[in-house]
């Protein structure tokens, strides 16, 4: 096995001291004062030599780990957990950390993540939660972040513990505006079927009071279509096409039997927009000319030649994992980062 290289190695190469090394690659404030010139040349020694930090004498040096653990399911959106996992992963290189992934298909196996965390010594956790039908790990993160460890949830399903979330009440009211200024009025709303409990369901949720109010204020009648995700078994089915299927499946029978039909749809989710999509194509429906379809959030994205692009409420994910990040590194009062949202038009609905 090649020996390592050392800051003595670095030193050599470029010529100067090993205190000096150490104040350049350390990045920390030093006593020692360092030319751009002379800190260009240490930092071209140790890329020519191949050096690399000794992440655990580091460690010990300053008592971290320098280890972040991301802790999500394995049954939610795969589209947007790869996007907020990369931007998670880009900003702990950013601050010169490692992360360590745990996935979880159930709340037994979510525990275990957690313990294996703990036991990696990491120096702060970021979760999206396993959800199971009214339970939740809330109290075992609960009891981590009381220990002093730093706990970022990505949402806002846990209380007391600082998230990173958007204003989904204020998506719902803006995707419901647009739709009304548009001129539409039996709008429908599809969505998850916890959108009624603001702890089990709480994107879900905001989503439709905004969208509620909305169309109370201009004397229209709500419609909501709760969509069930749950297998035989009462777990989350499995993403990628089995949500959209499903969507379409209980979007079909709900629609079959209703006398008016929706002129527009508003979905939480570009899955369930997508299976109301395959509806109305079944049914012979233009889009958006017979029935406009309005999205909160891109969480797959299908291309365009088999169903019109979803006009809608695209996730912000490189500002969600940058902002986890950083709630990590810097722990303070118990706070939420909401990230701005923004509309962005397609084929689906025109304002």
């Amino acid at each position: 096995m090649p020996q390592r290289k050392t800051i003595s190695d670095v030193a050599a190469r470029a010529g100067v001291s090993r205190s000096l090394v150490s104040a350049v690659l350390s990045g920390r404030k030093s006593t020692i004062r360092v030319s751009d010139a002379t800190r260009e040349k240490v930092l071209q020694a140790a890329r020519e030599i191949n050096y690399r930090p000794n992440l655990i004498a580091k460690g010990l040096h300053a008592k971290k780990s320098f280890l972040l653990a991301y802790l999500c399911t394995g049954g939610g959106s795969w589209g947007v957990s790869t996007r907020i996992l990369r931007s998670i992963q880009n900003a702990c290189r950013e601050y010169n950390y490692s992360l360590a992934v745990y996935v979880s298909d159930s709340l037994d196996e979510e525990r275990l993540n957690l313990q294996a965390a703990l036991e990696r010594q990491v120096d702060g956790i970021i979760v999206s939660p396993v959800m199971n039908i009214d339970k939740t790990n809330e109290l075992e993160f609960q009891k981590v972040a009381s220990g002093g460890l730093p706990v970022v949830q990505i949402g806002q399903s846990f209380s007391g513990l600082p998230g990173v979330t958007r204003d989904f009440e204020q998506i719902g009211r803006d995707a419901a505006e647009l739709l009304v200024n548009s001129g539409r009025r039996n709008i429908l709303m599809i969505t998850y079927d916890n959108y009624a409990d603001p702890k089990m369901g709480p994107a879900s949720y905001a989503e439709y009071v905004g969208y509620r109010a909305v169309m109370e204020e201009h004397g229209l009648q709500p419609d909501v279509l709760p969509i069930s995700l749950k297998s035989s078994g009462g777990s989350n089915l499995n993403y990628k096409a089995s949500v959209t299927e499903t969507a379409f499946l209980q979007i079909q029978k709900a629609l079959d039997k209703k006398k008016l039909q929706p002129d527009a749809i508003l979905s939480s989710s570009n899955s369930l927009g997508y299976g109301a999509s395959f509806y109305c194509h079944k049914k012979g429906l233009s889009i958006p000319g017979d029935v406009a379809i309005l999205s909160c959030s891109d969480d797959i994205v299908i291309p365009s030649m088999m169903l019109p692009n979803l006009s809608g409420f695209p996730l912000s994910a490189t500002e969600i994992g940058k902002a986890a990040v950083e709630l990590c590194l810097s722990p303070g009062e118990v706070k939420n980062v909401q990230i701005p949202q923004s509309y962005v038009e397609s084929e689906s609905f025109c304002k």
